[in-house]
Parts: C-alpha cells; sequence; structure tokens
C-alpha cells in the first residue's frame, strides 16, 4: 500500500466518522428542540398577551417569579410599560431592575402593603403607585395607560405553586374591563 492510498483511506474514514457524528448530534439537537417546542402550555403565562384594549396590549407575565426573568420580559418589550408588581416574598434582590424600571417603565404598581422594600427601591425612579389588591392595580393601570403603552403583570418574586392561581385573577380582571 503507498502512502497515498493510506491518506486516502484515512480521509475517507474521518469523513464517515464525522458524518455519523454530525447525524448524532442533530437527532440529538432535533430532539431537544422539539421538546422545547412541543407543547403550548410550556409558554402560558410568560409574555403572554391576553388582551388589547384601546390599542394598549396586556401582558400576562406570572410566570416571572424572579427578577431575572423579570428583567429578560422587559428587555424583550420596547413600548413603554406599565408594570404591575405584586409582593409576595420580600426576598428578592430588585436591584437588578433599577436601569430597565428607569428606561422603560412610566408607571410601576405595587401590589401589597405600604411602605415596603420594594418601593423603597424603586422610589423616584418613576410614577410609583401602591394599591392593595390586584382588582385596584388592573383598573389604575386601565386608566393610566395610553396607545402604544403595554402594561406587564410580572410578579418578579413568588412561588410555582401560585402562579397558575395568580395569571387567572389577572385574566378575569383584565376581561371585566
Amino acid at each position: 500500500m503507498t502512502i497515498d492510498k493510506l491518506a486516502t483511506q484515512g480521509r475517507v474514514i474521518y469523513a464517515n466518522l464525522a458524518a455519523r457524528q454530525y447525524s448524532e448530534i442533530s437527532r440529538l439537537r432535533n430532539e431537544t428542540l422539539k421538546s422545547m417546542f412541543a407543547g403550548k402550555e410550556s409558554f402560558n403565562h410568560k409574555q403572554e398577551v391576553i388582551a388589547t384594549i384601546k390599542g394598549v396590549r396586556y401582558i400576562d407575565d406570572s410566570k416571572s417569579i424572579n427578577p431575572n426573568a423579570t428583567w429578560f420580559t422587559f428587555e424583550r418589550i420596547g413600548n413603554p410599560i406599565i408594570w404591575i408588581l405584586e409582593i409576595e416574598n420580600y426576598d428578592e434582590n430588585f436591584v437588578s431592575l433599577i436601569n430597565l424600571v428607569k428606561e422603560k417603565v412610566h408607571t410601576l404598581i405595587i401590589v401589597g402593603e405600604r411602605d415596603n422594600k420594594v418601593s423603597r427601591v424603586f422610589n423616584g425612579l418613576t410614577n410609583l403607585i401602591q394599591v392593595s389588591n390586584l382588582a385596584e392595580a388592573v383598573g389604575m393601570a386601565y386608566y393610566f395607560a395610553n396607545e402604544p403603552d403595554v402594561v406587564v403583570y410580572s410578579p418578579a418574586n413568588g412561588s410555582e405553586e401560585n402562579i397558575e392561581y395568580n395569571a387567572n385573577r389577572f385574566l378575569q380582571l383584565v376581561n371585566e374591563l
């Protein structure tokens, strides 16, 4: 066997191995992508537009139960935001949202007890409204919203057990507008 023939065989073997690897990687990748996009239920309550009223979109983002998830939601929105934040858990650190709130949120409606840590973090950055329940928050958002605003219900805190309940309450209140 000549050195040229040996080199040719080596290239064929490596090409076959590479093609096989590519096929396996491609199949794994396709399965992963397929599972990521399989069911719509995985996207319920995450940046979900539930209504458009007078040119204002109402977005259910109740799956954002930490500030980082809310940060990604705000990054994707180009319109001015009215943010409804319902306080369930004071342990979260909202400092990461300060710049985005300053830049994108023209009204922040906090549902929960008055004079809490969260309102102190955002005080002076935007219009800040304190209300005692979600029904008041949705009513305030409706009052302050004008086209092309976006009303976003994104708790940025809380627990996974409450996502469905909170989302259903928000949907019901928006449908009553």
